[in-house]
């Protein structure tokens, strides 16, 4: 009697394991994913991507460098993404832009690879400037602003935005433009949104100008 109990036992052990297998074995590869970040790696068909980005018109009279991302971590890829290229190129603190405009600054130079401080990153200040203006872009509240312009000052929406020169940016790289203008509480300075059409986690491969100012 003993015997059966425990082979009918067993036997729904055996049932209940082969039952739940798929949905623990989903839930595992749900919780590894979660924690992997993106990793880019150069195939035969990012290289041919890449020769037609090398094509692209750009407007900036300076030396570059194409290249492509090679790693973006899905938690953190709006403060900093890696691309190919570093100190073998002689890269230092480059301006980095995508479609003509600035995405990021080179932040960090290892032989060859950079990491690149995105304009996305709450840490990131850049000196811009609005027709005759100059302000400070910063990130905040999951949208590019820029404030420290007088609330006098003739700006108005669809002004474009552009690096201003200050700091170790050379100036008129294109940021966006004038989205909206408000105030701050005592009506001094302007609090100017952005219209920025940049999506990080969409693109592939960017360009670095490498003239500077350092």
């Amino acid at each position: 009697m003993l015997k059966i109990i425990k082979e009918n036992y067993l036997f729904l052990i055996l049932f209940i394991i082969i039952l739940l297998k798929e949905p623990i074995y989903k839930l595992i590869t749900i919780k590894e994913n979660l924690y992997t970040p993106v990793k880019c790696a150069i195939t035969e068909s990012d290289y041919n991507k890449l020769l037609e980005f090398n094509n692209i018109d750009l407007i900036y009279e300076t030396d570059y460098l194409n290249t492509y991302i090679i790693y973006k971590d899905i938690y953190n890829y709006l403060n900093e993404i890696t691309i190919r290229g570093g100190k073998d190129q002689n890269l230092n603190k480059n301006p980095v832009i995508y479609d003509n405009t600035l995405i990021g600054i080179i932040d960090k130079v290892n032989k060859n690879t950079s990491t690149i401080k995105l304009l996305t990153n709450k840490s990131s200040k850049i000196s811009v400037k609005i027709n005759d203006e100059v302000g400070l872009l910063e990130y905040k509240n999951n949208e590019l602003i820029v404030s420290n312009i007088s609330s006098k000052a003739n700006i108005k929406i669809g002004d474009i935005i552009y690096t201003s020169g200050l700091g170790n940016i050379h100036d008129n790289i294109y940021i966006g433009l004038v989205k909206e203008i408000t105030t701050d509480r005592k009506n001094i300075e302007y609090i100017i949104k952005v219209d920025y059409q940049i999506k990080i986690k969409d693109i592939d491969y960017v360009t670095i100008l490498k003239e500077n100012k350092l």
